[in-house]
């Protein structure tokens, strides 16, 4: 540029000419001191900074927290960093009984049916009941809480004790499927067959069935009761993710609150 100012061109376009020339130099120099102020500060915090590494680079602190998030994914509550164990029999009856719970004796069918079917990997369960350990059945209908509080009868049961209720159920359900596949399903284990557990079993569906007062409404708050148990004693992925409907009825069989039918599938079965 400097040969054209220098030339025979015009003083409009000189002065133009000088304009540009100046700004480039001046940005230039500007550049110049900005790289070198950061590369000062660079060498200052890469040789200062706790989190500096030995071959010379920084680890931004923020990148050290995710990157000891993700290390420890896998870490328990107790502080140690150890896998969860597998999924075994006796993972489940222990999960079960730290909130007060345990696999009922397995029952049988109160009328003409089987409790279990078996159709390739899937194993569909008839209705079971809400029955206690003992064999009663928890009996009634849920209603809102103004009907229960205007009418004192046995007749009306609570949303948590339609919850309860729901939770025998899927007591039962868990019993029953252990019993089938620990005497129909074989599983082989290197190279050894043994009978199948619970540990193989992922939950595929629950249909519910709330026997309730015309006004009530909480139906699917019931069915939580059979959700949680399963995603509990399963854990969330063999028995948290199930599909599952629910919905209400004004009566059921034997005068119960609650039955539930359940699909499950089994894996390396025979």
């Amino acid at each position: 540029l400097l040969p054209i100012i220098n030339g025979n061109t015009n003083e409009v376009m000189k002065s133009r000419l000088s304009l540009i020339v100046h700004s480039v130099l001046t940005t230039s120099a500007l550049f110049a001191v900005e790289v070198s102020a950061f590369h000062n500060h660079f060498q200052a915090m890469t040789k200062n900074h706790p989190n500096a590494l030995k071959d010379g680079s920084h680890n931004h602190p923020m990148t050290s927290k995710r990157a000891e998030s993700s290390s420890n994914d896998h870490s328990l509550r107790d502080g140690s960093h150890n896998p969860p164990p597998p999924n075994t029999m006796e993972a489940i009856q222990s999960r079960l009984a730290a909130i007060g719970l345990d696999l009922p004796p397995p029952g049988g069918p109160k009328a003409n049916y089987q409790l279990v079917h078996r159709d390739g990997d899937l194993l569909y369960l008839s209705g079971h009941l809400p029955a206690k350990p003992d064999g009663t059945l928890i009996v009634g209908a849920c209603a809102p809480s103004d009907i229960i509080e205007g009418h004192e009868s046995k007749k009306w049961l609570s949303t948590e004790q339609g919850y309860e209720a729901a939770q025998l159920c899927a007591l039962n359900l868990l019993s029953t499927l252990q019993s089938y596949l620990s005497t129909h399903v074989e599983t082989s284990t290197s190279g050894v067959s043994q009978p199948a557990d619970l540990s193989q079993i992922k939950i595929v569906k629950l249909f519910g069935i709330v026997r309730s007062h015309d006004e009530f409404v909480e139906q699917h708050l019931v069915m939580n009761g059979a959700s949680d148990v399963l995603k509990h004693a399963l854990g969330s992925d063999m028995g948290g993710c199930h599909a599952r409907s629910a919905i209400g009825t004004n009566t059921l069989p034997l005068g119960i609150c609650v039955e539930v039918e359940m699909i499950a599938k089994i894996s390396g079965s025979n």
